[in-house]
């Protein structure tokens, strides 16, 4: 049971983060259309900076829940490897 509640307390808290992320470049955009129509009002450095940590913290949760359910998989089902070394030409 402390996994699924890990799981699902991880879940909310990348909700959370989501939802901040998604007002956060709601506000930078409505700036950055309000400044193209000839306003002073710019987005600043902090609104970007605030919507980074905010994805950041979502990123940690997302990778985080997706790694409590990998482990909660069937040991039968062999996990995702990469089947060649990528590089560029």
């Amino acid at each position: 049971m402390e996994k699924k509640d890990a799981l699902f307390k991880s879940l909310i808290e990348l909700k959370s983060a989501h939802e901040k992320a998604s007002k956060l470049i709601a506000e930078i955009t409505v700036n950055a259309a309000k400044a193209a129509k000839g306003s002073d009002t710019l987005p600043s450095a902090s609104q970007l900076r605030h919507y980074k940590e905010a994805i950041a913290i979502a990123r940690f949760h997302a990778s985080r829940a997706e790694t409590m359910l990998v482990g909660e998989m069937s040991p039968s089902i062999p996990p995702e490897t990469p089947s060649r070394s990528t590089y560029l030409q």
